[in-house]
């Protein structure tokens, strides 16, 4: 297969556990080769990033952390979490040295400013994501289970829900705290589950979902009359080698990321027709990402050899 070209990778190493039952790992973006470097529309710069993940559920079982009513960590019911009043969990990460805060739940009809300025006066980027919920829990009317995996519909209000709840500042620029937003979170093991080891057609539904959803956020985005610089979007997936996906057999991450860049160029091969110009917003602001729980010392031949 001929090879990959994005402007910048970010994975995640299960690396410790900061106190407080804090979820944390080591986050790591780098420049990889592309002759078209991010443009000055975004703010995502090429750097380093020392990043937690942060999900600080207070329960020790699975079945405790399955009965926790919500996952928004940032929001203002979750102050008391990483607030200068309660255990200042954002400044325990400053002061470890982190210069970024992973996200995972989002509930867009939660405010999130608070949590937002919180982290820009300890110094810290935020990389929220989009909740699961709109691509296949909302029941009736998941793009999953209602629109054979066209995702525009369902995220586009969600998107623009979190972007007059905290996300844009007055003049309707992005929060300075904001560097990326993750689509969809290991979307090869839910759009469908079996993307990774099913047959053709799963790789060929989440990429369409990923897409449709990226074109959803763009015209959010579009809707709330964003200016001014501009955040990066990422799809982060897990670290499973996908069979089926056409590219890179045999190697983690690589063949889903190979499927995203193709349906982001040829959105028609994926029955998927943009509102936006996608394929331009994917060259200018789009970082490619996976979770892996693999130490370093693997990622040099399983992946970036590649």
């Amino acid at each position: 297969s001929s090879p990959l070209h994005w402007q910048h990778l970010f994975f995640s190493l299960a690396a410790m556990t900061a106190p407080r039952s804090m979820l944390a790992y080591v986050s790591m973006w780098m420049a990889i080769g592309h002759a078209g470097a991010i443009g000055t529309s975004s703010v995502a710069q090429r750097e380093l990033i020392r990043g937690v993940s942060y999900g600080p559920v207070p329960l020790k079982s699975v079945d405790g952390a399955s009965s926790l009513p919500a996952d928004d960590w940032f929001c203002d019911e979750a102050v008391p979490m990483w607030g200068l009043a309660g255990r200042r969990d954002l400044r325990v990460m400053s002061r470890m040295g982190a210069n970024m805060v992973r996200l995972y739940g989002n509930n867009p009809a939660y405010d999130h400013t608070n949590f937002l300025d919180e982290a820009a006066q300890e110094g810290l980027s935020v990389a929220p994501g989009m909740s699961d919920y709109p691509f296949y829990q909302m029941n009736p009317g998941s793009c999953l289970s209602a629109t054979n995996f066209n995702c525009f519909s369902q995220v586009k209000p969600f998107y623009l829900q979190n972007l007059r709840n905290g996300f844009l500042t007055a003049d309707k620029t992005y929060h300075p705290a904001l560097r990326y937003m993750n689509i969809l979170n290991e979307p090869d093991l839910k759009m469908p589950s079996d993307t990774d080891t099913g047959g053709s057609e799963g790789p060929v539904k989440m990429a369409r979902s990923l897409i449709s959803a990226f074109d959803g956020m763009l015209e959010a985005e579009k809707e709330a009359g964003v200016t001014g610089p501009l955040i990066n979007f990422t799809a982060t997936f897990s670290y499973a080698i996908c069979a089926s996906c056409g590219g890179f057999a045999g190697k983690p991450a690589l063949g889903q990321m190979w499927v995203l860049d193709d349906a982001m160029r040829n959105p028609g091969k994926y029955g998927y027709t943009p509102v936006n110009d996608i394929t331009a917003a994917y060259e200018m602001r789009f970082t490619h990402s996976f979770n892996t729980q693999n130490p370093a010392t693997d990622l040099q031949h399983q992946f970036l050899d590649d």
